[in-house]
């Protein structure tokens, strides 16, 4: 009887791994390709819309992001008092102009302060392409399609998903990015990133 039961629990959760491989690595040839194509995609500009919402206040903003290697111009456009604010710089510093002031912090210290939500823009540099950061702790949970995009996984306490890949003049791109996150002291924010448009550097 003993051993029954133990064969009964071996199956059970051999059963539970084989269910959950959203739990894992994707690791399929499909989805590193991709990850080897779009990591080499340094220069781009897209445009599109952002909504946030943190547990105070919410909004929407019309996007237009440059990167060029380390280098950012991020112009948001709709929910701010004077119309628009833009920020550029690198990964370890950036100024914003907001309301013909400037302001010069990290980027996602000027993003929370624009946004009231702790957008990870170097990260978002990133995850706007479908690929966890190489800049921020190890990606997890990470799912891919069929054709070997991802669309879901966790990275720098984020629940991020993709959807809405379309053909860019660099190959599949996604098209929509769904961010949540849970703070330590259980204050909730969100962000939600649709891409209308991409082009690159020739």
């Amino acid at each position: 009887m003993n051993r029954v039961l133990l064969l009964i629990i071996v199956f059970t959760l051999s059963a539970c791994a084989i269910q959950s491989p959203q739990t894992s690595i994707s690791t399929t040839a499909d989805w590193q390709a991709y990850q080897l194509r779009v990591s080499q995609l340094n220069d781009w500009r897209l445009s599109g819309k952002l909504g946030f919402r943190g547990p105070d206040n919410g909004g929407s903003a019309s996007v237009n992001w440059q990167q060029r290697q380390e280098k950012f111009q991020l112009q948001l456009t709709g929910p701010f008092g004077a119309g628009s604010a833009t920020l550029s710089g690198n990964q370890q510093n950036a100024e914003m102009l907001y309301q013909d002031k400037i302001y010069r912090q990290t980027p996602q210290k000027l993003a929370t302060q624009l946004t009231g939500v702790p957008l990870p823009v170097n990260a978002l540099s990133w995850w706007a392409r479908g690929l966890p950061s190489p800049n921020q702790k190890t990606a997890s949970s990470i799912a891919t399609s069929p054709e070997g995009y991802a669309s879901s996984f966790e990275q720098a306490g984020w629940q991020l998903s993709f959807s809405r890949y379309s053909e860019t003049g660099a190959g599949s791109l996604p098209g929509k990015i769904v961010g949540t996150h849970q703070s330590s002291d259980d204050r909730r924010y969100s962000f939600k990133l649709v891409i209308s448009d991409w082009s690159f550097a020739k």
